[in-house]
């Protein structure tokens, strides 16, 4: 139902134009990112490359992205074939487990002389390239440096000889190859929980949950009392009401849920994963729900750990949110900033700027530590 109601409002939102071809293709970008974004948003931050590299992936081997795609380089890629037990000529800085994937490497179309331009033509600049911090922003010696302009070619070499780096790469790659790649490399990742929030209400409906995918540390309710007071004037007891599921909260929860159906509250359940069966009882009811057609103002926000006995109509009916800190420095600090205001920031003298600067870079870095 929410991939129906996301795929409606990305039409709605596609300028119009009257070229055929030209609005197949606003359409399609459009509804390419509003459902990317609604998926991401209820994702882990470990589980974001993941996803974001499948779709890349799929429109790679599809022909879709500006570099040709070829079956046995992606076939490299994903299984990181291995010879075992092979000599390693430049084992004083090369881990065997490398050189036995760059032997498989050489196999490849396009990289036979790889392995002897590492052992005979230049290894001293190769493993100055070895050693980069960062080596997928580094050119790669001799001839080899034209893999810059094949940047999925070059996603080998750093599979074979720097796996470590592959995040990173990957991640570089997807920018770089798909179109507006930095708008789902980087989805959210300057704006705060609370515009994410914002932004995500303003898409739910009466018979459209929000989610709340808790992680350590993380508490949405805060956030949605805060949200609630701005636009509705949202007080406890009156128009809203808050059940942390447990022990007997399942009656007072379907009472809670009547009353905001008839009256258009907001109610918000907390930790429905320890109560798997009644689960059952309120994908039931939140059926009902939307036959009877709620109050249009009527909201359910729902939290709970990860959990197999949250059922499936629940989760395909919910808007999903998590709240964690985005990979890498970079994002944190953005978001960190995204905290405050573009017009209280640039009203503060420019003391009081350099001190927020120091604070949501100290706050990135210890976040990027953890």
């Amino acid at each position: 139902e929410s991939f129906v109601g996301f795929l409606y409002k990305a039409i709605d939102r596609t300028e119009a134009t009257d070229d055929l071809e030209d609005r197949s293709k606003r359409l399609i970008s459009k509804i390419r990112i509003t459902i990317f974004t609604w998926v991401n948003r209820g994702l882990f931050e470990n589980h974001k490359l993941i996803f974001c590299s499948m779709l890349t992936f799929k429109l790679f081997g599809q022909g879709q992205l500006a570099e040709d795609f070829s079956p046995s380089y992606m076939n490299y890629l994903m299984r990181a074939p291995n010879v075992i037990g092979a000599e390693n000529p430049l084992a004083d800085w090369l881990p065997n487990k490398c050189w036995g994937l760059i032997l498989k490497l050489c196999e490849l179309e396009g990289f036979d002389n790889f392995g002897t331009n590492m052992e005979k033509d230049a290894p001293s600049r190769f493993k100055e390239w070895f050693n980069e911090l960062t080596p997928e922003d580094a050119k790669l010696p001799l001839d080899w440096k034209r893999l810059d302009s094949v940047p999925f070619q070059k996603l080998l070499v750093i599979r074979a000889l720097r796996p470590d780096r592959m995040c990173g790469a990957l991640g570089n790659w997807i920018r770089q190859i798909l179109p507006n790649g930095r708008d789902y490399m980087d989805c959210d990742g300057s704006s705060s929980f609370r515009i994410i929030l914002q932004n995500s209400f303003e898409d739910s409906t009466s018979t459209t949950p929000i989610f709340f995918i808790l992680s350590p540390g993380a508490d949405p309710v805060k956030e949605v009392e805060a949200m609630g007071k701005k636009l509705c004037n949202l007080q406890s007891g009156t128009n809203y009401w808050n059940v942390a599921m447990g022990q007997g909260q399942d009656v007072i929860a379907m009472a809670k849920l009547d009353i905001g159906h008839r009256e258009g509250h907001w109610v918000m359940l907390q930790n429905i994963h320890l109560m798997p069966k009644w689960c059952i009882e309120l994908e039931k009811k939140l059926d009902v729900f939307a036959v009877e057609n709620s109050h249009p103002d009527f909201r359910v926000f729902l939290s709970a750990d990860p959990s197999r006995g949250i059922p499936i109509g629940v989760l395909e009916r919910s808007i999903k949110l998590t709240n964690e800190p985005p990979q890498g420095m970079l994002a944190n600090l953005r978001r960190s900033f995204a905290l405050f205001s573009k017009e209280d920031f640039e009203d503060k003298d420019a003391k009081v700027k350099s001190i927020l600067f120091a604070l949501c870079h100290w706050h990135a870095i210890m976040l990027e530590r953890k």
